[in-house]
């Protein structure tokens, strides 16, 4: 293994701030590096309210990705600036042109979901139905700027979250399907807990995936086609190991349980090889490498 590797594989050991419960904030903890760029390292900070969020309005995988560059630019100031700017050209990815950003900008802006927090005002748990970006403005030359807010009610939720997910940018530009990046995400907001499990109703599962609600309705169609292909990405690039048993009532599936590990340093170096490996053949590589068990019987 090369020193250049091994010291990528030594970053990803970043320590977290202390957690003190009652004092720090998710907008305590600062962004770094470059998240917007693809080919370097970045940290993005996203509250637990806006990774165990609801779609009302599903996102693709690139609008996933794009409302993570906005959040990531804007959050070292997401309290104190009310109006944030970006550079179009960073947040192209490998596309050459705006216009994926075009149709991207107009999707965040009508996207509504459902976040479950603490109102700021009453102190109890509520659900809020909110966009998830405010008025915003494109300027029409290519190398211009994009000007964007976020909806008052939302930043009033963002700005008293106590958790977070620690998103590293570079696993998250690695992973190639939307489900993939939810997943990831829900394990980075959980990976310092101490319980090591939770489970979920199907229901619960596929909204906090993002499924649609008339996408993969049957439980084998999820599990081939959203479950395991995201198993088998975030268990291949990411820093963590995920397993889900399907628990049975009967013929059906009623819950899913889902377990998460901490990668051992060999598991994190083949993790950064496999990112860096070409995409072409990685399904002949991972063939049946995710399997989805099951509890219960009929």
């Amino acid at each position: 293994m090369s020193e250049v590797s091994d010291a990528l594989i030594g970053s990803y050991q970043e320590p977290e701030p202390i957690k003190r419960p009652g004092q720090l904030l998710a907008t305590d903890v600062k962004v770094t590096g470059q998240p917007l760029d693809p080919t370097h390292i970045g940290r993005i900070i996203k509250p637990r309210e806006l990774v165990d969020v609801i779609e009302l309005t599903p996102l693709n995988r690139s609008e996933t990705i794009l409302y993570n560059q906005l959040l990531a630019h804007a959050w070292n100031n997401i309290r104190t600036n009310p109006v944030h700017k970006v550079l179009k050209a960073s947040l192209r990815g490998s596309h050459e042109s705006n216009d994926r950003l075009h149709e991207a900008f107009d999707k965040l802006m009508g996207a509504w979901v459902k976040v479950r927090a603490r109102d700021p005002q009453t102190g109890a748990m509520a659900t809020f139905r909110v966009h998830l970006l405010g008025t915003n403005k494109e300027e029409e030359k290519d190398d211009g700027y994009f000007y964007y807010t976020f909806p008052p009610d939302l930043l009033a939720v963002i700005s008293q979250s106590k958790a977070w997910a620690t998103i590293k940018s570079h696993i998250m530009y690695a992973l190639r399907s939307k489900y993939s990046i939810r997943l990831y995400e829900m394990i980075e907001r959980r990976i310092g807990l101490v319980k090591q499990h939770e489970e979920f109703t199907i229901d619960e599962f596929r909204g906090l995936l993002g499924v649609p609600n008339s996408k993969l309705e049957r439980f084998a169609d999820f599990n081939k086609y959203c479950l395991k292909p995201a198993m088998e990405e975030v268990n291949h690039l990411s820093d963590f190991t995920v397993s889900i048993a399907a628990i049975k009532n009967g013929r059906a599936v009623q819950k899913l349980l889902v377990h998460w590990f901490r990668k051992s340093a060999e598991e994190l170096r083949k993790a950064h090889d496999e990112r860096e490996k070409s995409r072409i053949g990685r399904s002949e590589r991972w063939r049946g490498a995710a399997t989805i068990h099951v509890i219960g019987a009929e």
